[in-house]
């Protein structure tokens, strides 16, 4: 009778569509075209009018607004997120008031890729290799290093993924081109393997204890945020660990001491603790000096940033804008309540 109900809705009630997002450019072009195939529905593509009318809003396109903002928005029904987190979204005010939000994972190819590239730089030493060819110092068989001088190759690693997702499916397709055995860490057991995954683990300890490479693809939630905690990464000897999903998954402290004293391996960074207040371009990434020590591979929150990202994200939040409006239902709706 509810899915009836939400059906009916859509086919007969009149959505008025706001956007906040950039005028021009894809952004535009996409909506404006959606907006011709839905005349039945208003939509206000200037953030400025879409901010005076928020009252009136059914859906919103949007990245973020002000908690103000949303607490206005009374009438809201359903939020499309250009991207995938949604950590700075007020879930709880979303539930109570039974706000729908769909994400995008048009990135996620961009992100699991560099993620596999700064592994790659890590094991095959590229960063250090190439720092020193640049003053004239060289490593390995040329210099008569060559048996405990090297590099270690990808292949054959046991690797567990955490965060079985759009990132962590299309990383574990990447790793099996390196014959890697590739394990996904679910809080929940699932019926069917993700593609190019050999297991499924939903034990925090033996997914870390059995694999040496950690891939974190994970949101930030409250069941999420610190769960690689100093305990956890104490107990991560030997291991390399990769973050693309968010920083504070990863107790920041734990994470410092575990490199620094050499419990892990060496760590690949992409999402941080600490960033540049607005307009500045320098900062340290974290309150301990973890982009100061020497097994650590740094990237600047990027790994969504690559040029062919952003127009994925442009054209899955528009289909999933479209299937709603068609339908009342889209593959990519967040499920809020399983967030806690």
């Amino acid at each position: 009778m509810a899915l009836y109900y939400t059906v009916e809705i859509i086919l007969f009630y009149r959505m008025r569509i706001g956007s906040f997002v950039p005028r021009g450019g894809i952004w535009s072009n996409r909506l404006e075209t959606l907006a011709a195939r839905h005349p039945d529905h208003d939509f206000i593509l200037d953030s400025a009018s879409a901010e005076a009318q928020l009252g009136d809003l059914d859906a919103i396109v949007a990245n973020r607004l002000s908690d103000e903002s949303w607490r206005r928005a009374t009438r809201l029904k359903a939020v499309f997120a250009p991207l995938a987190g949604v950590n700075h979204l007020p879930t709880a005010l979303f539930l109570e008031r039974g706000v729908r939000v769909f994400n995008a994972h048009g990135n996620a190819r961009q992100v699991a890729e560099r993620a596999l590239a700064m592994t790659l730089a890590f094991y095959g030493r590229v960063i250090e290799y190439h720092e020193d060819l640049r003053v004239e110092k060289w490593h390995g068989f040329w210099v008569g290093r060559g048996a405990e001088d090297n590099w270690s190759s990808l292949y054959g690693r046991k690797v567990a993924i955490f965060g079985a997702g759009a990132i962590g499916t299309a990383l574990a397709h990447l790793l099996a081109a390196f014959d890697c055995q590739v394990t996904a860490y679910r809080r929940r057991p699932a019926a069917a393997l993700p593609p190019d995954f050999h297991r499924v683990e939903t034990d925090l300890g033996k997914a870390v204890a059995d694999n040496e490479l950690l891939f974190l693809a994970l949101p930030l939630t409250p069941a999420t945020k610190g769960l690689f905690s100093r305990e956890v990464l104490q107990s991560a000897r030997g291991k390399f660990l990769v973050n693309v999903g968010r920083g504070e998954v990863v107790d920041e402290e734990g994470l410092y001491l575990a490199l620094k004293d050499g419990i892990l391996s060496g760590a690949a960074i992409d999402t941080w603790y600490s960033y540049p207040s607005s307009g500045a371009d320098h900062g340290a990434p974290s309150r301990f000096p973890i982009h100061l020590l020497p097994n650590v591979v740094l990237s600047p929150h990027v790994a969504g940033s690559a040029r062919e990202s952003a127009e994925g994200n442009v054209v899955q939040t528009v289909e999933n804008l479209d299937s709603w409006l068609a339908t009342g239902h889209c593959a990519s709706e967040v499920r809020l309540s399983e967030l806690y």
